[in-house]
């Protein structure tokens, strides 16, 4: 019997920490918008203008692959 309502608080616990986590890399994914973009900027502007498009290209790639793996 014991075991019953230990099984239901663990499936119980597990939802809230999905839930938790959730809600923690959605707010991570926000916040990581802007730097990501502050960077290709900074990056960008010390460029010779004919470099720009195709840098501008990968370092955008890159930056959203990083944000889809969360940095790792």
């Amino acid at each position: 019997m014991f075991k019953f309502f230990e099984s239901i608080s663990n499936l119980i616990g597990i939802i809230v920490n999905f839930v938790v986590s959730a809600f923690k890399m959605t707010m991570m994914i926000i916040t990581q918008i802007p730097q990501a973009i502050a960077f290709v900027v900074t990056s960008v502007a010390y460029l010779p203008p004919f470099l720009v498009t195709f840098v501008l290209l990968f370092v955008a790639t890159v930056v959203i692959i990083n944000l889809i793996n969360k940095g790792s």
